[in-house]
């Protein structure tokens, strides 16, 4: 599905006939998995990096001091053109007036221009881990500041003020949300094979699914969870919103 300005999503706040059983708001705040594919729009960000030094697009984000799944590109020291894939987040400190940011990432150069990207995200214990490929970066986390009165923003990084939206624009295929861990198999699996991982992981009751979608059923208003949570995202108006 194409993401850009005009097509972003969010989950909403509430259960109230309590259908879904796996929120998002506690995404995050434990043990976790993110999975998703994705294919940046790379002539868009080409122009845009013409005249800012660097272009960052949320994937899965919360928002407030924003934590999540981003693609940052820009020039270089060199003036070659480089890729981030990176997981950030916001920690307190001994001081409680400032919170520092941290941040796990991995980066890549010119030959992923125009190629789909599969990336998986997890947290276990106090690490957090990022694999692009056959490449893992893992980084330790500190103390998080709180997250839970945050929206969960699928595309962007908050479409709730003008500034820092950081809107991702391209396309994203697959994207599946849960608490807990999954293998390196199961990880493949849901990359390469989507029926039989939500047959066998999405729908598994026993694993705490969020949001599993490969984006392909949706209406004007929603793109379709295809798990059993029933977790649908809604696409993002101001007008509803005010």
């Amino acid at each position: 599905m194409k993401i850009n300005k005009d097509n972003t999503y969010l989950f909403l706040k509430g259960n109230k006939n309590g259908i879904i059983k796996h929120q998002p708001e506690d995404l995050f705040g434990d043990d976790f998995t993110i999975l998703t594919k994705f294919k940046p729009d790379f002539k868009y960000i080409e122009e845009e990096v013409k005249t800012n030094p660097y272009h960052s697009m949320g994937l899965v984000s919360k928002n407030g001091k924003h934590m999540g799944l981003f693609f940052t590109s820009g020039y270089d020291a060199e003036g070659e053109w480089f890729f981030k894939i990176s997981f950030e987040w916001w920690e307190t400190t001994l001081n409680p007036d400032e919170d520092k940011v941290n941040a796990v990432d991995i980066f890549r150069k010119s030959s992923i221009i125009d190629k789909e990207l599969s990336v998986a995200v997890w947290r276990k214990d106090d690490e957090l881990f990022i694999r692009v490929g056959d490449e893992v970066v893992m980084k330790k986390l500190g103390n998080l500041i709180d997250y839970q009165y945050s929206y969960t923003w699928i595309g962007a990084a908050t479409r709730l003020y003008d500034d820092f939206n950081h809107i991702f624009v391209g396309d994203i295929s697959f994207m599946h949300l849960q608490e807990g861990i999954l293998t390196r198999e199961q990880q493949d699996l849901g990359f390469k094979q989507y029926n039989e991982f939500v047959d066998s992981i999405s729908k598994n009751r026993e694993i705490k699914t969020i949001f599993t979608s490969n984006f392909e059923e949706n209406t004007f208003y929603k793109v379709k969870d295809d798990s059993n949570n029933f977790n649908h995202i809604i696409k993002f108006s101001k007008e509803w919103l005010n």
